[in-house]
């Protein structure tokens, strides 16, 4: 028998929802998500009413509101998590705005041609990333700031006292990791959390509203076709705008290459090179079907939260036909827009048998010496996140309505195309499990 997704939950949460429910029932604490309400509330949020003239967020923002209502079958605690993530995007636009015009010297702000990775959620890319910003000639996101990326008047205050601890964004996103982490205990082990961790900036891209956190957050296929099929440049220009604030904010070196990272980019690196003509491209690479049974387990730990009626089954078909897609979109775009000394491919095979060795190639690549900080800051980073340090993450395609043949045959392509090996009879390691780091 199949399992639906409440059954999964918190004891306390699905009383909660229950609650909710029967108030709804007579008209009470109805959770409202239409376009009026929410973006009159965080105008009065904020004392703010400038979005500024670039509207072209609206037609996702629009999408998204429409699938959440007849798509998503949320749970009513779904439906207020969906408010305040979308009340947290309004308010910083309007934020933003306002900032510019204030300081409008931001935008002239030099970020430099970033080294960014590129390639499947859970193809090693996390590892990857949080290696490289170990580098100190590398700016990188934190985690904090990828939520929370614009400056409050507080925040200000916090900075100039040197204290940054007590920045609100900082403290906020300590008590939302703290929900998150009790609502969805599993995902630590799939994803490590921390208020300073190394992040990705797909929080940024959330901003243009033209993101696939939206997705795992919730059932949104229409959104997410139209995600794929179309030109996702205003969110990338707005992500940049983002990196400038922050830039900013930090006073970071002119020119100081970013680091960056999010496994959105393998859908939409058209835009990702036409903002970043510059960038240097990683693109690691993982057995499919590995890739495929833990992309599966992280969506589910994350989309299982907000709605009472989805399945695991649900998840493997529809993540199966997207990576295929962006596979093939991927290899488009490589082939045509980016020169062949922009880009490098790695195998995370490689980088489990020795790092060190790995990471010295993709250097000579980025045309930089490894460095000894470089590479005592990898070897402490390496320490500190030891295998499971945060539980074992465990999964097996057959919850999600897959098998191990039938992704071997719509992703063989793939793999011979960048001779990936079978993990389970790699001969790059000397055990036949290497770690499952994301």
């Amino acid at each position: 028998m199949k399992r639906r997704s409440v059954e999964y939950h918190r004891k306390p949460i699905r009383v909660l929802n229950s609650v909710m429910r029967g108030l709804n029932q007579v008209g009470l604490a109805r959770t409202a998500l239409d376009e009026n309400t929410l973006i009159a509330r965080a105008r009065n949020d904020t004392g703010l009413a400038d979005f500024g003239a670039d509207d072209r967020f609206m037609t996702p923002f629009r999408l998204i509101l429409e699938g959440l209502e007849t798509e998503a079958r949320l749970n009513p605690s779904g439906r207020l998590l969906a408010r305040i993530n979308l009340l947290r995007l309004l308010r910083h636009r309007l934020l933003v705005q306002d900032l510019l015009v204030r300081h409008p010297e931001i935008l002239e702000r030099d970020l430099g041609d970033p080294v960014v990775i590129v390639g499947l959620a859970r193809s090693g890319t996390t590892r990857l990333h949080r290696l490289l910003a170990a580098d100190e000639r590398f700016l990188h996101l934190r985690s904090w700031e990828s939520v929370n990326p614009v400056p409050y008047a507080e925040s200000f205050k916090a900075r100039d006292e040197g204290r940054p601890e007590r920045d609100p964004r900082v403290t906020a996103i300590e008590k939302g990791l703290k929900a998150v982490l009790y609502m969805s205990p599993q995902v630590a082990a799939v994803h490590p959390l921390g208020a300073h961790e190394v992040e990705e900036e797909v929080g940024l891209l959330q901003h243009g509203f033209s993101s696939q956190i939206f997705e795992f957050l919730n059932r949104l296929p229409t959104f997410g076709e139209w995600l794929m099929n179309h030109d996702q440049v205003q969110a990338y220009e707005y992500m940049v705008v983002l990196l400038k604030i922050i830039h900013w904010f930090r006073d970071d070196p002119q020119g100081q290459p970013w680091v960056l990272k999010t496994p959105q980019h393998m859908q939409d690196l058209d835009a990702l090179v036409r903002v970043f003509p510059g960038a240097r491209l990683i693109f690691p690479h993982r057995d499919p079907v590995k890739v495929m049974g833990s992309l599966c387990s992280t969506c589910w730990n994350s989309i299982v939260r907000d709605s009472d009626h989805l399945t695991p089954e649900w998840v493997g078909p529809e993540w199966l036909d997207k990576v295929e897609r962006m596979l093939h979109k991927t290899a488009g775009v490589r082939e045509s827009q980016v020169a062949p000394g922009q880009q490098v491919d790695i195998l995370y095979a490689d980088i489990t048998a020795d790092w060190q060795l790995a990471m010295a190639r993709l250097y000579d690549f980025l045309g930089m010496p490894f460095t000894d900080q470089a590479r005592q800051g990898m070897q402490a980073w390496l320490n500190r996140n030891a295998r499971h340090k945060h539980g074992e993450h465990k999964y097996a395609l057959t919850d999600f309505g897959l098998d191990e043949q039938q992704v071997e045959q719509r992703l063989q392509f793939y793999r011979r195309q960048f001779d990936i090996p079978h993990e389970t009879r790699n001969p790059h390691t000397r055990t036949n499990e290497p770690e499952d780091k994301p």
